[in-house]
């Protein structure tokens, strides 16, 4: 077991970038100890005299957020703790895509579960958790019992249910929750591949089980409060083996979502001369979720100018959803804590999309009549029109190109709150 002690420099070594500029300025180093100081008392005294912890909800859910920096420090260490252990570090999104492309690449049988659990977090029942967290040895006691403690007078303050969104330490919890499960379907013998991130689930398996008694193991499997979201259920059919001289033409065999992308599964021609099994071909394209926000959030920035008129910001709106752009962050590895920058934006959002996918296409056909159109609903309440100038700036914009090209814009943090508010 690691000691993980919660000293005053371990607790500084979690401020964030901007808490250390205003700490470590001129005039402000006192208040900085006396802040460390008074963290470790508590985090000494197991939260004795109580937690603050805010309620906010943000678009429809509940989500939590302690509401001072002493108890915010306490937390994060605590996070840096669980992070401690490598077998629960969730995988990268690119790389969960990466994987998944490679298995149904494959010309073997196989079928596919697209699985997702329902109200993932507020199902998790913390006498269980609670549980999972004692029994593993790798955690301090000291780190057991804080996060015990904070979580139960979050469920005594606000009586939440289950784990809270959107404290520091909920992420790697729920990871903690479902270890075993991951575990469980990772050693099945039917399953050639399995991967979730957070609460959404692939998993690929041989074709020879029989599917009914397979998905019953699966929900077997599942901690105590946790059910499979029956709406977001999707089982591919058995895929065969491919066989030489088969005439399938391009045919679809399955098409499914997972993680913002769209997967097609593609058979092409097998020649009687080449080996047995051989790749299929999969298309990645947007999934049907992520292109209507996308078309959401563009309608709204026209909505938005033919109420206020303000050109400028249209224009910066568009700019900003068809480039990318880098945005701080603070990483923490093991060792250390650094300042990187992480790039998102068309492309990095959306990396592993095929060079020549068709929803850009469409979002730059759908730019194109927003730009152009005098019809439809927004003209009918529109106070302010674009003239032909306007159009054409705004029609230089493109999704294509800027995933393409990786077309890069810049704003400040004042600019990009304000591009960005009408989307939250």
């Amino acid at each position: 077991m690691n000691r993980q002690p919660f000293t005053s420099s371990a607790l500084k070594r979690n401020l964030s970038e901007s808490e250390k500029a205003y700490y470590f300025s001129k005039g402000n180093s006192e208040k900085l100890e006396s802040l460390i100081n008074d963290a470790v008392l508590i985090a000494n005294e197991n939260f004795r005299s109580g937690v603050s912890v805010k309620k906010l909800n943000i678009k429809g859910r509940c989500v939590y957020s302690a509401s001072n920096l002493k108890e915010k420090l306490i937390l994060r260490h605590c996070n840096s703790n669980l992070k401690c252990l490598e077998s629960l570090l969730p995988k990268q999104r690119n790389k969960i895509i990466d994987e998944l492309k490679l298995y149904l690449r494959e010309g073997t049988q196989f079928r596919v579960y697209r699985l997702d659990i329902k109200s993932f977090f507020e199902s998790i029942q913390l006498p269980q958790l609670f549980k999972y967290m004692h029994d593993e040895s790798r955690l301090s006691r000291h780190t057991k019992n804080l996060l015990e403690w904070y979580l139960k007078a979050c469920e005594r303050i606000h009586a939440t249910q289950g784990l809270p969104r959107g404290l520091e330490i909920s992420p790697m919890l729920s990871e903690l929750y479902l270890s075993e499960f991951d575990r469980n379907i990772n050693r099945h013998p039917e399953v050639f591949y399995y991967s979730r991130f957070v609460d959404d689930m692939v998993i690929i398996s041989s074709g020879n089980e029989d599917q009914k008694t397979f998905m019953k193991q699966v929900v077997d499997f599942l901690p105590n409060g946790l059910k499979l979201n029956k709406n977001k259920l999707n089982i591919s059919p058995l895929i065969p083996k491919r066989s030489k001289g088969d005439n399938n033409n391009d045919k679809l065999l399955h098409k499914f979502d997972f993680l913002g992308y769209s997967f097609a599964v593609i058979d092409t021609p097998l020649a009687k001369n080449t080996v047995n099994i051989i790749y299929r071909k999969i298309i990645i394209d947007l999934s049907s979720g992520r292109l209507k926000k996308i078309k959401t959030r563009i309608s709204r920035a026209f909505y938005a100018f033919k109420n206020n008129g303000d050109y400028k910001l249209l224009l910066d709106r568009i700019s900003f959803l068809t480039s990318n752009r880098d945005l701080n962050r603070k990483i923490k590895s093991l060792s250390s804590t650094e300042k990187t920058k992480i790039s998102t934006g068309i492309y990095y959002s959306n990396a592993r999309l095929d060079e020549n996918s068709k929803t850009l296409k469409q979002l730059d056909n759908f730019l194109i009549y927003c730009v152009m159109s005098n019809r439809g609903r927004l003209n009918s309440v529109a106070k302010h029109s674009l003239s032909i100038n306007q159009r054409k700036e705004l029609l230089r914009n493109n999704f294509t190109k800027g995933f393409s090209a990786r077309i890069y814009r810049k704003y400040n943090f004042q600019r990009y709150t304000e591009i960005t508010k009408i989307w939250l």
